[in-house]
């Protein structure tokens, strides 16, 4: 794969970030508010500036969603993606795990997994294009 260098998409001087949010079993309004609250508060202590939200409200809805989210980010040259966990990508924990490496390939960019940061107030995990783990 060729990657061609982009220059990073900025918003008053912070650099942008998309969020995606499947709405996982059991997930109500309130739940996906909380979510979406989380992944705000996430993109400003992280000096980013949350450019959207790519949110999948049905199962039926993945395939479409997913695409929208890598062709948002390639068009508007948008190299960071914030997940609020990773079950976001899969209930199975190796599949999720691909899923998050497919994305940060195919963003040429960084992977960022919310819920575990705020969980352990550590530095965010982030899968980068380069293989980091997520």
């Amino acid at each position: 794969m060729t990657a061609a260098a982009v220059q990073p998409h900025t918003q008053g001087g912070l650099t942008s970030a998309f969020a995606y949010l499947r709405r996982l079993p059991g997930m109500d309004d309130a739940a996906v508010r909380e979510a979406v609250t989380a992944v705000t508060a996430f993109s400003v202590r992280q000096g980013l500036s949350l450019a959207g939200i790519h949110y999948e409200e049905r199962p039926s809805e993945r395939l479409d969603t997913w695409m929208e989210l890598i062709t948002s980010c390639r068009s508007e040259a948008v190299s960071n993606v914030l997940v609020l966990s990773a079950d976001h990508f899969h209930h199975d924990p190796i599949v999720a795990a691909y899923m998050c490496e497919e994305l940060a390939e195919k963003i040429r960019g960084t992977v960022w997994l919310v819920t575990e940061t705020t969980t352990t107030n550590q530095t965010a995990p982030a899968l980068e294009a380069d293989g980091h783990d997520c």
